[in-house]
């Protein structure tokens, strides 16, 4: 998504106990219905401090192990180098 005409990853999963989801391994599995729901929810909860966010596009699982992976090598990153001073 893009919030404050910023790049701005997020990551849906479910709980693996979850009965009514737990059977979806991608979000192009899910209903266009729970896409507009979840599409609408992301664009919705940040107009009460009056920010805008839109909802580009959603992307397979797939990207979002590397954007996990990505987040984690950078936090690495920052550990090392935090303890080097």
């Amino acid at each position: 998504m893009i919030d404050q005409s910023e790049k701005d990853d997020k990551i849906i999963a479910v709980c693996a106990d979850d009965p009514e989801y737990h059977h979806y391994n991608d979000i192009k599995e899910l209903p266009p219905s729970r896409l507009a729901e979840i599409r609408r929810f992301f664009e919705d909860y940040k107009k009460n401090v009056n920010k805008e966010v839109a909802v580009t596009y959603f992307l397979p699982a797939s990207n979002a192990y590397e954007a996990i992976q990505h987040s984690m090598n950078l936090y690495a990153d920052y550990i090392v180098e935090s303890l080097r001073r």
